[in-house]
């Protein structure tokens, strides 16, 4: 049988009720004002990914998320960029309430991540959320700070009956990191006209490894001496999600989360050389003529290992009821807490020698965030097409960071930090605090608040029939940054019943968070071409050091947004849009480029009190010096065709992204660090997705395309472009049973190799770039069974 078109599946994606970007009541996608993506409960089923992150990649081209094997506390928590923009400039909402931060401020993860702060999506389950949106498009003026990129909304399942429950195990080719995830849903009543909905998920991961051997590593080590690939990872998650119709026109609602998920990962391996920074030197001891060194404890080197112990919880409340005159009110408060323990092993406090312990807590991470919220909408009649929906409402929230030191042994400055060495009886120093990660200090420890409120008003109406306009504005006052006023202005306009062409221009906003302006670290790092270990401070904007190499007082980042497109319905029922989006930020909030300590630089700062200003080969802080443009474009095309007895569902979505560095102080954003912002995400991203369903049996095909990359501060290489393919295969039985068996990334692809060190071997022993936009883990298999009731 031929091919029959039939729009009718791609249509009822399009025609979802949508909340976000609109206070409209019955808006669907198609009618929005702006680009917006919905996702249901089923495309997110059918992936062989168990984390949020990785399967939002695979459904929105302009959403990027990698996993960096060595990098801190981005190995725990892994930062999302959308649309070119870094993670905290996209606003996470659930059931439309603000998602809190995490209590990590990003050091690492890529270019656009390093200083960011944002929601962890990892602790929202899948199996949780009934439908995600996400927002293309700058909403400041309606939702508040940091919905520069746009915004994600996760709604939560509400089903008062019903649930389901899947367990699945998946391998890499090359049958290392085995997974098993077991999640379910279970809908509950609560009273004659209420629901108690709650899903669960546990998920425990072996870790991987696409490392060689150190070629610094002595021959008598027989195991590779660090791991270059994902973190052995275990968590739990739990949300609920309930709400009781008072009566017809009142209504309560609750809804929240606890997640606890533990990790861990290698650091660099330090190897037993006569000139490495901690094994090499010969420590004075008493009553020892021959001194100590390390290698005593370490006689083949020693690998650190990062533990990271996340806790996440929330909890949200309202009331919302309806008057017989119209008006709508919607009075809700909500409380969010991540919290974050660094535990570190197999290493030592240098400093202290040979009275060092050789594990730490390296200290405690907290983010809260306290809001309460009034938001009130009410039709007017005014004489136009249709009512004038006037919407307004105010805000307060207050946000905590907290850092807590770690043990006294993990910063302390111990009786080695300078000594004459034994053996070459020359001035030396070792490194101070836990070496990989050193403790928080307790003059850096401490709490850290901010209150901040609101005002807006979000309008829109049907000004006459096939257009429709969109006028908001907010205004904001932040305890310790000042006020900010937002505006935006969006219409629609139905050209045909088949075209209509959308636009709006906005104003943004985005806050330095108190995390921002008080977390300081020390890392360890290679550069690019080096074999060599450089410890690198990070450090707040108002720190001693970071005054001393010029930084400014942080500001807020203020954006402008223009976009336009296209919404048509094209022969053979195909469905489609076609966005144009231009955003420029200025004042970016990110880390600054490195700069290097002179020997001069380092005598200056160990006299200002700095600890460990002997042993700092690089500084950078937080800054906002440099202002960059994005641009792009967003094409989405769907339909579904009957084929023979079944029916093929098809949809093209593909992603063109260019950032530019429009302006900066060349003195603090280098040209590696401006190169990264600009070309360390692929400009191309798309993907192709086919399912057949025939009867009990469905088929999904995905191919998704990645363009070339490259990483200059890191690898000094561009990485050329990949298409990775998906392959899944479900079989219903029994009316309520589902198998299926996938295989994520088909044909085993892998990113382009680093480049080789001058001796010919893969330096300290890595072989991918962690910072691929598709992993570096090649093809994964897996198995899934899923029962519905």
């Amino acid at each position: 049988m031929g091919l029959i078109p039939s729009a009718a599946l791609a249509q009822a994606a399009l025609d979802e009720v949508i909340v976000t970007g609109t206070r409209v009541a019955n808006r669907t996608a198609t009618e929005s004002l702006s680009p917006i993506d919905v996702f249901g409960a089923a495309d997110l089923e059918k992936q062989g990914f168990t984390d949020t992150n990785d399967i939002l990649r695979t459904l929105v081209p302009s959403f990027n998320v990698g996993r960096n094997a060595i990098s801190d506390g981005s190995t725990f928590v892994r930062p999302p960029t959308l649309r070119g923009l870094p993670p905290d400039q996209t606003l996470v909402l659930v059931n439309g309430k603000r998602r809190h931060r995490s209590a990590l401020v990003q050091l690492g993860g890529g270019a656009l991540a390093a200083g960011a702060q944002a929601p962890d999506l990892a602790q929202i389950p899948a199996i949780a959320i009934k439908q995600v949106e996400v927002l293309r498009d700058g909403a400041s003026a309606q939702y508040g700070s940091d919905a520069i990129a746009g915004v994600m909304n996760f709604q939560l399942k509400d089903a008062a009956d019903g649930g389901s429950a899947t367990v699945q195990y998946g391998s890499t080719y090359e049958g290392d990191g085995d997974s098993i995830q077991a999640a379910a849903n279970v809908g509950l009543p609560l009273g004659p006209n209420g629901f108690f909905n709650v899903s669960g998920e546990y998920s425990k991961s072996d870790p991987t490894n696409r490392g060689v051997q150190d070629p610094r590593a002595p021959a008598s080590l027989t195991k590779l001496a660090m791991n270059w690939g994902d973190p052995d990872a275990e968590a739990g998650r739990l949300f609920v999600n309930s709400g009781i119709d008072l009566d017809d026109s009142k209504s309560i609602y609750l809804f929240g989360n606890y997640g606890a998920s533990k990790s861990n990962g290698s650091f660099y391996y330090r190897p037993p050389s006569a000139d490495h920074a901690v094994n090499g030197p010969t420590l004075p001891v008493a009553g020892d003529p021959d001194g100590f060194r390390f290698t005593e404890w370490f006689p083949d080197g020693f690998t650190p290992r990062f533990y990271g112990d996340v806790k996440d919880a929330s909890l949200t409340g309202g009331f919302k009821h309806e008057l017989a005159m119209g008006l709508t009110y919607n009075l809700s408060a909500s409380f969010g807490r991540s919290q974050i323990d660094y535990e570190l092993k197999n290493t030592v406090n240098p400093s202290l020698g040979p009275d060092s312990p050789r594990s730490f807590h390296v200290g405690r991470l907290v983010q809260e965030e306290t809001g309460l919220n009034a938001d009130f909408a009410y039709p007017i009649e005014v004489g136009l097409a249709s009512p004038l929906n006037f919407a307004f409402g105010t805000e307060w929230r207050q946000e905590l960071y907290e850092i807590s030191p770690g043990d006294t042994a993990s910063y302390t400055v111990g009786p080695y930090a300078t000594f004459t060495d034994v053996v070459t009886g020359l001035p030396s120093a070792m490194p101070i605090g836990s070496n990989g990660y050193p403790g928080f200090r307790p003059e850096d420890s401490g709490e850290f608040t901010r209150d901040n409120y609101a005002v807006y008003v979000d309008t829109e109406t049907d000004v006459f029939e096939g257009f429709t306009l969109g006028v908001a504005a907010r205004y904001e006052d932040f305890e310790t940054f000042g006020d900010t006023f937002n505006w935006k202005v969006s219409g629609r306009y139905e050209l045909t019943d088949n075209l209509a062409i959308r636009s709006s221009v906005n104003t943004g906003f985005r806050t330095p968070t108190p995390g921002q302006s008080q977390t300081s670290s020390i890392q360890t790092y290679f550069p690019a071409g080096s074999s060599s270990p450089v410890a690198r401070g990070t450090y707040p904007a108002a720190s001693v050091v970071a005054r001393y190499f010029g930084a400014k007082a942080l500001k807020a980042e203020e954006s402008f947004n223009v976009a336009g497109g296209l919404v048509a319905t094209l022969p053979a029922g195909i469905t489609a849009t076609l966005d144009y989006y231009n955003i420029k930020v200025e004042d970016r909030i990110a880390l600054s480029g490195d700069f290097t300590p002179t020997a001069a630089d380092r005598t200056a700062l160990a006299a200002l009190g700095v600890p460990g200003a002997e042993t700092l080969g690089a500084v950078n802080y937080f800054t906002n010096a440099f202002d960059t443009r994005t641009q792009g474009v967003d094409l989405v095309l769907r339909t579904d065709f009957d084929v023979a007895d079944g029916t093929l569902d098809l949809t093209l979505a593909g992603n063109y992204n260019r950032t530019k560095v429009i302006k900066r102080d060349e003195s603090v954003i280098g040209d590696d660090r401006k190169a990264d912002l600009e070309k360390q995400l692929p400009r191309w991203r798309g993907n192709l997705t086919a399912t057949y369903t025939l009867g009990p049996v469905s088929v999904l095909g995905r191919g998704s395309y990645y363009g070339k990359w490259t990483d200059t501060a890191n690898y000094a290489k561009t990485f050329g472009s990949e298409i990775i393919f998906d392959l899944e295969a479900s079989y219903t039985f029994a009316e309520m049973y589902t198998l299926t068996l996938g295989a994520q990334n088909l044909f085993d692809t892998y990113p382009d190799k680093v480049n080789k060190a001058t001796d010919g071997t893969y330096s300290v022993g890595q072989v991918y770039p962690d910072t691929s936009p598709f992993g570096y883990n090649g093809g994964m298999y897996y198995v899934k069974l899923g029962v519905s009731f």
